[in-house]
């Protein structure tokens, strides 16, 4: 809650009619994985590619370190000692500063320890309609992973943030792995929205209906910020009481379409007559990306 409401009081000195904020993507530095030996190499990669997919498909700009020549770790499958190593957290500090000093356009490491994995048959016992009995197998897959994020700003590290997923009923034991490492994806995409959040301007009211209620707005955020239709959004007001930004959450709404790289047009799920006045009468108004709803 805290750093939500740095995130909503910083730069918003200004009129947002004035000078609407333009949110930019946030970089995030991705290092090599390690994991527990029972993993495969082809899943392992498998479940770093699903992780960095998932983070580039919202809001952020990735940097693979394999792709920008750091290579893989000496050792992909850590023994539990490496793996505790420093402070209990999977990864190297001498590393964590040598790629930050290398990229210094981005604030923000992440890393991954996928701490366990284990797949295995069940057997499910039945009888067909004589009687006999009848054993089907299937299978299943658990995966969880810690992952660590590094702030540079702050010099604090957030983590171990713990993903765990089971996959079950599969044909095959194949399946069963590759559908558990592949939810890495959709975890990734939910991390982002979760830890990523960022604020926009209401630029524009829109279209009011027979009564006179406001039904949407327009925002100063758009395709440059992955925004896609379904995407939530809070909307505050922000004053100055005796020099300190205060700031009032006064409704909410719901993107129905992007409308350009910097803009899109929100329906107004609450709120309706505060945003409408507020915006009439110049007051500041912010809208702060909420959790994704929709994943």
């Amino acid at each position: 809650m805290l750093l939500l409401m740095v995130l909503l009081l910083a730069g918003t000195a200004v009129s947002a009619q004035e000078a609407p904020i333009i949110p930019e993507r946030e970089i995030v530095v991705v290092d090599n994985f390690t994991a527990v030996p029972n993993l495969t190499l082809g899943l392992y990669q498998y479940a770093r590619q699903c992780v960095l997919e998932g983070l580039a498909k919202k809001r952020v700009t990735v940097i693979d370190v394999e792709q920008e020549g750091f290579g893989r770790a000496d050792i992909v499958y850590p023994s539990f000692r490496f793996a505790t190593a420093n402070t209990g957290r999977p990864y190297d500090l001498n590393r964590v500063a040598a790629i930050m000093n290398s990229f210094t356009e981005a604030r923000w490491y992440l890393t991954c320890y996928i701490s366990k994995f284990n797949s295995h048959p069940v057997e499910h016992q039945s009888k067909d309609k004589d009687g006999n009995p009848v054993v089907k197998t299937d299978y299943t897959c658990t995966v969880e992973a810690e992952l660590y994020l590094f702030d540079r700003e702050t010099q604090a590290t957030q983590g171990p943030i713990r993903w765990s997923y089971t996959d079950s009923g599969n044909a095959t034991m194949i399946v069963a792995e590759e559908d558990a490492v592949s939810n890495f994806a959709y975890r990734a995409r939910s991390f982002v929205t979760d830890n990523f959040r960022f604020k926009a301007s209401v630029i524009e009211l829109g279209e009011y209906n027979k009564r006179g209620k406001l039904q949407d707005l327009y925002l100063s955020c758009g395709s440059d910020m992955d925004v896609s239709k379904g995407d939530v959004f809070f909307i505050y007001t922000v004053s100055d009481i005796n020099g300190i930004d205060k700031a009032r959450k006064i409704g909410k709404v719901k993107v129905r379409e992007v409308t350009g790289r910097e803009s899109c047009r929100c329906t107004v799920s609450n709120g309706e007559a505060e945003i409408d006045q507020a915006f009439k009468a110049g007051n500041i108004l912010v809208a702060v990306s909420d959790h994704d709803r929709y994943f």
